[in-house]
């Protein structure tokens, strides 16, 4: 690269709320929940208080799929009917009986209270132990807040806590805020791999007697809907022990038998069941419309949307892939994307992608003998994230170059609402008041050089290229064949092969090697060699899983790219990796193929997730799985091996796979990880811009002097040793 940034996005951000202000969130919190159990004992029939007591003050959580008092009731009724883990003995979850059974209303609510002076209720990083010590409200709190940062990607204990302030501490409405800031629908499935995970652990941190029966109890309560409905919001009348008694015989069933799919709830459920209730009225709030960064705005926000930024620029990415030939990308464009594929421009970003692609290749063509000698049918991983961070960078320059009165948190926001379109963008910024500054030219300048492209000044010649009017084309479908010689008829003429011009520019690239060493000219060759082989591992085992997909499809695929791989995927938690040398059996990858013998000539190749084997030698004990994804985001599911590398692989949202069980370990506090430590790791590794080793493969003499300056290689076949596998 031959640029140089300055800063990072989001350093000038406040890091986090002040102390104050997170205790007066989790004071506020706490009210609320207090007064969901008022609520609640108000709906249990007198005489079944004392028998439920106990259950309620140890398992009577306020977060599940339902509103707040519901989950209460529900999840005290699982508890209390829940069989015991063991058949007899003197700590059988204290069967719900005793010397409690004499408890009254007044009672159980002093002990629902938290208390005020007691500081560790405002810690939200408490042990286990000392979670158990807490009162209801303040697990369930923890609860809430855990169910968030383990369901959605990239999200802070901080801003858990402001969104569930903002929503009154209701778990479905805080999903849907979080929903709506994202740009995201508004779909949602609790019986998600994600979501089940992401409840559970969200009971393991919450201190939960016996999660299992919290989760199996939202399972079947969703799975009834209907039935539960007529139960709890049948009127004004309380809850009677029979409809007590329906509520225990549902949930003493088994979780397994379930096959409904849930739907998120389009509104709680607390606020249907209260709307004519003078209780309600004083707890009544209105649901803010997007955003709510004023509320929320630190800089953990800033760096939750600019990494939701990144994963719809990698969808970009992978859809301009989808649309280019595999021909064009085997040979000509493969390394044309990486070093000038950027996604801002005259048109949308996926045609962006495409011209700036094809552009770059026909003004800064590879000399012969540093191009490809073999089809290049992967993207190395690393390169491409960096693309898409310098793209990243461009648009945000972009914005705030033209509209000085943005903030980075503002641009991160109307490109996320407009899909990363700087047109868009700037008619939404427009219609908002914000007064237009510079030209586009102006703004495009300051983007190339933010965004390290290889030659801001040529971006800049290319007046004519960036002034064409593409409006034309942008309510079609690309046919990359017409926007291919569209860019060559508005590029300068080349010269006869006979010209003396030409011959002068075949001299000065053959000239131009001399800036690398003798190691340097060894290491190149090797490294494509090195890709080669390496490439040739992965196509193996992608066509193996292509074909037992198809196998069971009846339709056979064929490999268009590989444009992710994340090789470092544990079979067991990542807590028993040093014990195994940091041995990694499985690796994730992502790829586009596309159905032979499609009826439909437009058809586009898909997107696909497959889990594969490190190894070809285990292929019977660790087989391959492959399913498609072509309409999911990266951040859709959860994945630890692939977060904390901070690859962006797209993983299926209804499937299961490794890497998804270590978020229980973390709930438990066995991994000694963070929510907050994967978030600092991704955002290490997404937001890169600097030098790498596939730079060697890319390697241009006329356009990478920097890089052999700024790297002398001393040993090259020990470089090439270190570098493990290529990806």
């Amino acid at each position: 690269m031959h640029g140089e940034r300055a800063r990072c996005i989001g350093d000038d951000c406040p890091y986090g709320v002040t102390d104050e202000s997170e205790e007066e969130d989790i004071r506020v919190l706490l009210d609320h929940i207090r007064g969901f159990y008022k609520v609640a004992l108000d709906w249990l029939p007198e005489e079944s208080i004392p028998s439920l007591a106990p259950s309620l003050l140890k398992a009577g959580m306020c977060f599940g799929v339902l509103d707040p008092v519901s989950n209460i009731i529900a999840n005290t009724i699982a508890y209390y009917s829940a069989p015991p883990k063991t058949p007899r003995g003197p700590e059988e979850e204290e069967k719900n009986d005793g010397d409690d059974d004499d408890e009254t209303r007044c009672s159980i609510l002093c002990k629902i209270k938290a208390d005020p002076h007691d500081r560790r209720i405002y810690n939200m990083f408490l042990s286990p132990k000392e979670m158990n010590g807490m009162t209801i409200a303040r697990r369930s709190l923890q609860g809430l807040v855990s169910f968030l940062t383990f369901y959605f990607r990239y999200f802070s204990y901080t801003e858990a806590i402001r969104y569930l302030r903002l929503a009154g501490a209701d778990l479905l409405i805080a999903m849907r805020l979080i929903k709506l800031d994202h740009c995201k629908t508004l779909d949602f499935n609790f019986t998600s791999p994600t979501a089940r995970i992401a409840l559970f652990c969200a009971a393991m941190s919450a201190a939960h007697p016996r999660p299992a029966v919290l989760l199996r109890a939202a399972m079947s309560l969703g799975s009834r809907m209907v039935m539960v409905n007529n139960l709890l919001l049948s009127g004004d009348r309380d809850l009677t022990p029979k409809s007590i008694k329906h509520l225990t015989k549902w949930l003493r069933q088994d979780a397994k038998t379930l096959k409904d799919k849930l739907k998120w709830l389009p509104m709680s459920l607390a606020e249907s069941r209260h709307q004519d209730r003078q209780e309600n009225k004083k707890r009544k709030r209105n649901v803010p419309t997007p955003p709510v960064h004023k509320q929320v705005g630190t800089f953990a926000y800033t760096q939750s949307l600019k990494l939701l930024l990144l994963g719809k620029i990698h969808a970009l990415y992978l859809e301009a892939l989808a649309l280019m030939p595999r021909d064009a990308l085997l040979k000509r464009h493969h390394c044309n994307l990486i070093k000038g594929g950027y996604c801002y421009g005259p048109m949308d970003p996926v045609s962006n992608i495409i011209l700036n692609t094809i552009w770059y290749g026909a003004t800064f063509p590879m000399p012969q003998q540093f191009d490809f000698n073999f089809d290049a049918n992967m993207i190395c991983t690393r390169s491409l994230d960096r693309l898409e961070c310098c793209s990243l960078y461009g648009l945000v320059a972009f914005l705030r170059t033209r509209f000085p009165t943005l903030t980075e948190t503002d641009s991160l926001l109307y490109l996320l609402k407009t899909n990363a379109d700087i047109g868009k963008s700037v008619q939404h910024i427009e219609q908002d008041g914000h007064a237009l500054s510079v030209s586009y030219l102006d703004g495009l300048k300051v983007a190339a050089v933010h965004s390290w492209h290889p030659d801001p000044d040529a971006l800049l010649s290319s007046v004519g290229l960036h002034s064409t009017d593409f409006s034309f084309m942008r309510d079609s479908t690309i046919r990359y064949s017409r926007l291919e010689r569209l860019v060559t008829s508005l590029l300068p003429k080349s010269p006869p092969a006979n010209s003396e011009e030409y011959a002068q520019q075949l001299s000065k690239a053959s000239s131009s090697s001399v800036i690398l060493n003798e190691n340097q000219k060894m290491l190149i060759p090797a490294a494509k060699q090195k890709f080669k082989a390496d490439q040739g591992f992965f196509v193996k085992k992608v066509n193996a899983a292509l074909k037992k997909f198809s196998q069971q499809k009846g339709v056979d695929y064929e490999l268009h790219i590989i444009c992710g791989v994340n090789i470092e995927v544990t079979e067991r938690s990542s807590v028993d990796l040093f014990k195994r040398n940091f041995k990694y059996e499985y690796f994730h990858i992502n790829f586009l193929a596309t159905a032979k013998g499609s009826n439909d000539a437009s058809a586009s190749p898909e997107l696909f997730f497959a889990e594969c084997s490190n190894s070809d030698k285990d292929e019977e004990k660790r087989p391959s799985v492959c399913f498609p994804v072509k309409c999911s985001w990266v951040d859709d599911a959860r994945c630890f091996c692939c977060e904390m590398n901070g690859i962006k692989i797209v993983h299926p949202y209804l499937e299961k796979y490794h890497g998804l069980y270590d978020f229980k370990k973390i709930a438990s506090r066995e991994h000694g990880v963070l929510n907050d430590h994967i978030i600092s790791a991704y955002d290490l590794h997404a937001d890169r811009m600097c030098t790498i080793q596939d730079d060697w493969i890319y390697f241009n003499p006329e356009m990478d002097a920097l890089i052999a300056e700024k790297n002398p290689i001393k040993d090259w076949a020990r470089k090439i040793r270190e570098w493990g596998r290529v990806f």
